[in-house]
């Protein structure tokens, strides 16, 4: 059975894929709007009095990380090598995990991906979402 009939048949092969895809593209539109600077999707901050926005400049900062510039990246938005160290072991997580999926016991690979995930995750975004309970605690709401 070929390689595209095995992804059609498991949908941990199918999410695997999809995942991937979807961070390569993340990275090609980093990459691609890298020179002009001019991102077609906005930042959801623009509308928001909010001066802490953690997100913003996400985007520049990707850019930048491909380009080799961390320093430049750290600076538009101090989360954003973290959270590209988690996007790029995804991709190695995706890529090594379903070569292990055809070989080893399935839910095992399943439970070892969701574990190794979730802990990359806390690790990647903890800052992130420190961050972003300071500001919601920090909210007047009354």
């Amino acid at each position: 059975m070929g390689a595209i009939e095995q992804i059609k048949k498991s949908e941990y092969l199918i999410i695997n894929f999809i995942f991937t895809l979807l961070i390569l593209l993340i990275f090609a539109y980093s990459l691609i709007f890298a020179e002009s600077g001019s991102y077609p999707i906005k930042s959801s901050c623009i509308d928001t009095n909010n001066p802490i926005c953690i997100s913003k400049g996400l985007s520049r900062a990707f850019s930048q990380i491909i380009l080799g510039d961390f320093e430049k990246a750290k600076k538009l938005n101090p989360y954003s090598l973290l959270i590209f160290l988690f996007l790029i072991t995804q991709i190695t997580f995706r890529a090594g995990l379903s070569i292990f999926y055809g070989i080893f016991e399935k839910k095992i690979i399943i439970r070892i991906d969701i574990a190794l995930s979730l802990l990359l995750f806390m690790f990647c975004f903890k800052n992130f979402f420190l961050t972003l309970f300071e500001i919601i605690l920090s909210a007047n709401i009354y």
